[in-house]
């Protein structure tokens, strides 16, 4: 389910409730906020974890929506079991387009790069 469809799912019930106390609990969520700082330098994962940040600490789905980080987070995969404790939050259609085509344009840069390499340069004779 997409992030956003799961906000209209669970905003003003007690699921939401359970979602933010499951948030401010999980260590992984509290170890992305502490390594924030270091992590928020690096272009595209520290937005995503700018992101997760501000999701564990709003203190509801509507709060978060009116975030600036929302966008972020609206098109990626969601599902949450309260039950049994269990998230699962992985890049959605779009986030995986973008990521087939940087890593496209990385090994073609790397691909020039090896090319230029193997062919001898020539030195002026003077």
């Amino acid at each position: 389910m997409k992030f956003s469809e799961f906000c209209d799912t669970i905003e003003n019930t007690e699921q939401e409730q359970q979602f933010l106390q499951f948030l401010k609990e999980d260590a992984d969520f509290n170890e992305v906020k502490e390594n924030l700082e270091k992590v928020k330098k690096i272009p595209v994962l520290g937005k995503i974890c700018k992101a997760m940040v501000a999701l564990v600490d709003s203190e509801s789905i509507a709060e978060f929506r009116e975030s600036e980080y929302y966008p972020q987070f609206m098109d990626w995969n969601i599902t949450f079991d309260p039950d049994a404790k269990n998230l699962s939050l992985s890049p959605g259609d779009a986030q995986k387009k973008k990521a087939v085509k940087i890593f496209s344009i990385v090994a073609a840069v790397i691909a020039v790069l090896l090319l230029v390499r193997k062919f001898p340069r020539r030195k002026k004779k003077v």
